[in-house]
Formats: C-alpha cells, sequence, structure tokens
C-alpha cells in the first residue's frame, strides 16, 4: 500500500498544473504606475474595436438584504479573465471591505487557469490608471497642482496615477469626514515625499488653487459649487459616481465644459453625471467622446475646460490583470498553487 501511493504521488507530482497566486502585497511589487497606464491606453484603443473581444454586461445577483455577488468575464485573444466581486454595505461598520473578490486569468489556447490574485487592488490599479490617463490626455502638461474630492481607497490611487502622469507639486484634498484627512495624507505622504498636501476647507478653496480635479465619491449630489465662473478652466476626471442616481459635477460644468470624454459607451446609461444633464439639455449625447477614439486619433490639443467620466469595464481588468501576471513571472514574485 505505501508502495502504491508513493507511485500515484509521483504519477500526480508530474501531470499537476500549477496556477499562480498573487495577493495585493505581490501585485503592487510587481508593477510600476506609468506602465499601468500605458497598458490601460492599449485597452482604451482596443475598446474601439468591439469585435476584437467578447464582452457581456456584468452578471448581479443580489441576496434579500440586498448583498452583490458580481460577474465580470471578459475574452481577448492575448487572454481570457473573469472578476468575481462581492459587494457588502454592512462590511465597512465591521472594518471589513465593503468592495472584496478576486481575478482569475485563463490561457485563451487551452483553458487553463494561469493566475489567481486578489481583486480589490486590481480594481483599485485598473480605476486609478483611468483616472491617471485623463489626467495624461486632457489637462495641461506644466500641470502641478491637483484637487481631490474622496479620501477613500480610490481617492488615495487617484493621486498616486496623477502624480505619476503629471510633475504635481500641490495636492489640496476635501471630503465630507475631514476627521480621516490626517491618515489619509500620511498615507499619501509616505508615497509621494517631494508633494505638499494641504486640506481644503471647503470645495470654493479647492477649485480656486487646483488646476485638475479629481472626485472619487459616492455622492448622490454634487461635491462641486453650481458656479460656472469657479469650474472654468479645470481638467475634471470623474471617478466616483457609477450609478443614476449618483453625481458628483454640477449643472454648472456643462455651461462652460469644452470637451466631454468617457472610458466606454456604457457610461452613458450608467451615471447621473451624464444621464442627468443630458435628460435636462445640458449635454448633448452626441457630442460625448470616448478617451480610446481620441488616443486613436493622436490628438494632442488640450481643452480650457474638459471633463473625463469613469465607469470601469471587464476589459481594463483583463488588461491590467494580464500585465501583473507578467511582470510577477518576470519578477520571479507570487506562489505557486498546485491544481
Amino acid at each position: 500500500d505505501n508502495n502504491d501511493s508513493r507511485i500515484f504521488y509521483t504519477k500526480n507530482t508530474k501531470g499537476c498544473r500549477l496556477m499562480l497566486f498573487l495577493n495585493q502585497k505581490t501585485v503592487t511589487a510587481s508593477i510600476v504606475l506609468t506602465d499601468v497606464m500605458d497598458t490601460i491606453e492599449k485597452a482604451l484603443i482596443a475598446s474601439e474595436k468591439p469585435e476584437d473581444f467578447v464582452l457581456p454586461l456584468r452578471t448581479n445577483v443580489v441576496d434579500e438584504d440586498g448583498n452583490i455577488l458580481m460577474l465580470m468575464p471578459c475574452l481577448a485573444e492575448h487572454a481570457w479573465g473573469l472578476k468575481i466581486l462581492t459587494i457588502f454595505s454592512g462590511n465597512p461598520a465591521q472594518g471589513k471591505p465593503y468592495i472584496d473578490g478576486m481575478v482569475i486569468l485563463y490561457d485563451p489556447k487551452t483553458g487553463e487557469p494561469r493566475t489567481l490574485m486578489d481583486g480589490k487592488i486590481v480594481t483599485a490599479l485598473r480605476t486609478g490608471a483611468i483616472g491617471g490617463v485623463g489626467i495624461r490626455q486632457l489637462s495641461k502638461p506644466d500641470t502641478h497642482s491637483l484637487g481631490l474630492f474622496g479620501a477613500g481607497v480610490q481617492g488615495y490611487w487617484q493621486v498616486r496615477y496623477a502624480c505619476a502622469a503629471r510633475d504635481i507639486k500641490d495636492v489640496w484634498i476635501h471630503d465630507a469626514f475631514p476627521d480621516k484627512l490626517s491618515l489619509f495624507i500620511d498615507r499619501l505622504k509616505e508615497a509621494l515625499p517631494a508633494v505638499h498636501f494641504h486640506i481644503a476647507k471647503d470645495p470654493k478653496q479647492l477649485l480656486e488653487n487646483c488646476e485638475a480635479v479629481m472626485t472619487s465619491t459616492t455622492s448622490l449630489t454634487p461635491v462641486l459649487p453650481d458656479d460656472p465662473g469657479l469650474l472654468k478652466g479645470h481638467c475634471f476626471v470623474g471617478i466616483g459616481s457609477f450609478r443614476p442616481d449618483m453625481r458628483e459635477y454640477p449643472d454648472g460644468l456643462f455651461k462652460v465644459v469644452d470637451e466631454v470624454y468617457v472610458d466606454t459607451d456604457h457610461a452613458l446609461d450608467e451615471t447621473g453625471d451624464l444621464l442627468t444633464p443630458i435628460e435636462r439639455g445640458l449635454l448633448k449625447k452626441e457630442s460625448v467622446q470616448t478617451i480610446g477614439s481620441r488616443l486613436v486619433a493622436k490628438k494632442t490639443e488640450i481643452p480650457e475646460t474638459a471633463f473625463y467620466k469613469a465607469v470601469g469595464g471587464a476589459l481594463f481588468d483583463l488588461y491590467t490583470a494580464d500585465l501583473i501576471y507578467k511582470e510577477a513571472r518576470k519578477k520571479g514574485l507570487g506562489t505557486e498553487l498546485e491544481l
């Protein structure tokens, strides 16, 4: 029996399949932020040819308490991917993440799983990079000041990517819960020691001191003042509102904005920041452009006032996860799991 067991073990080891596991620490150690932005730009360009990939609408399964299991698959020639997220609104009160989950990549030729990685950090990195591309493409090259609304996990990554996209020297931050700003700024200072951080006492002070502005809140009402004069002349990047009932930007923006961009056409159906001004006749749907079309056209002119609204998508997860996997392999990071 012992001999049989040893023989079986030997055969099983030779025939086993391995999958790379990457936790948050190894994911962040694998990548460089500018490389992730470059990869997201490739994904945005790829999104202009939807026939080249399979991207079904995300599937939401909701229980009686409103908790969500979300499935986001995407198939491309170079990789297959699936992001699985859970969204539990009661988690933050217990000190647990509001959003949790995993990303799995598969070999597109065999269907074998290649890697399993933490979904929270992949989401944060790709969303931060999507915002960073907005700063890279639509803010003036000599932009040195940034404003941020929303001092949460995603706000942290928006600042990190904005500072990788431009030579940002000053960051002004405003949040509905000012008590948490001290710890938030300490974390940013550790990552960006050359940048000066300031707490804005109100949105008006933030706008008066910043050239580019990023918003990362789940607000149901605009977080910026409805003052066209204050809003004019900025590059705005909206990351937070992802439902029709959410809105971070006021009507006044659409009286002065020169160009409006989205990361994906789905944004026109998902976010109140576009649905509401379109319904009110303040914004024409046909005037909204994809940032991918700008990249394809290699457009370099910077509008005086720009608004870029991003809602994300599984294609961006796929490209980001594939980059992470390849870089982790190069650097020998991660843990091999035997299947």
